[in-house]
């Protein structure tokens, strides 16, 4: 994969401009804004975050990036600010970022640590992280629901308001730690919707526990993770890329140095999309 170094770090350091929380009227620059539809599986209005390119056209067809862990949008944005300057400076195609919300409200508070002290589990952890044997049978069904609005709802209902149909090729996810972990369950259960999955630093995602068959056209990969993160990252790594290998397909691992680090993904995920949507690359894509 090219490594672009000090490239990237001069053209990310041209574009420093102020984020959107609501749609903007011009088409002379980007807008990335905070929309929300009502989910029947999940029976609650979700919020997403929506990346679109200055002169985005409802005429054009556009790569996208589903992604987990949507945020609320603040002044210099890392997407935003991302995404304008590899753009503006031709180092990417133009594409669209979906960024889904999670529910951070707390939804269990019964478990406790090594020392008896109690925690607390929000939704997003029984929305990432499949559980199908909790007490509480709206949580034991909260991972399936999720993935059904995510797949089923989410997909579908931005692609037709944004007039998009993309192939299969065209459609990419990303997500890092738990966010990482619900997108190698729905690469593994949902394998003809998206073409390839960016996935850093996987927790809950029983990556060994998984079954996957031969004559499965499954997606490409990019996994990344730590040095200083938890082994059993590694041993998941060592097992996709065994696994991988059997059933012939795809992937890319690289074990960086470092730990579970928003900084880290951040450098990763600019090295990997100039890799998967550079101009001259993408052409023949």
């Amino acid at each position: 994969m090219e490594k672009i170094g000090v490239f990237i770090i001069v053209i990310i350091g041209l574009t420093f401009g102020s984020c959107q929380s609501e749609k903007s009227t011009s088409n002379s620059e980007s807008k990335y804004f905070t929309d929300s539809i009502y989910s029947n599986h999940l029976r609650e209005y979700r919020k997403h975050n929506i990346y679109m390119p200055k002169g985005f056209s409802k005429d054009k067809k556009y790569p996208i990036i589903f992604a987990t862990d949507g945020n609320n949008i603040t002044e210099n944005n890392f997407y935003k600010r991302t995404l304008d300057s590899l753009i503006d400076n031709k180092a990417i195609t133009p594409l669209l970022l979906i960024e889904s919300f999670s529910n951070p409200k707390i939804a269990d508070s019964s478990y406790t640590d090594e020392n008896r002290d109690k925690f607390y589990l929000d939704y997003r952890y029984f929305e990432y992280v499949e559980n199908e044997y909790h007490r509480n049978p709206e949580l034991s069904a909260r991972f399936k629901n999720h993935l059904n609005y995510f797949h089923d709802e989410l997909i579908p209902t931005v692609e037709d308001e944004l007039n998009q149909n993309p192939s299969k090729n065209d459609r990419y996810f990303f997500g890092v730690s738990n966010g990482a972990g619900f997108g190698m369950s729905l690469f593994n259960k949902k394998p003809n919707t998206i073409g390839t999955y960016l996935c850093f630093s996987i927790f809950g995602g029983r990556i060994q526990s998984k079954i996957w068959y031969e004559n499965v056209e499954y997606p490409s990969l990019y996994l990344e993770y730590g040095s200083e993160e938890p082994l059993f990252l590694k041993e998941d790594a060592d097992y996709l890329r065994s696994k991988f290998k059997e059933l012939g397909l795809h992937v890319f691992i690289n074990e960086y140095t470092g730990g579970h680090d928003y900084s880290i993904w951040n450098q990763k995920f600019i090295e990997i999309i100039v890799e998967l949507f550079g101009n001259k690359k993408h052409s023949k894509h």
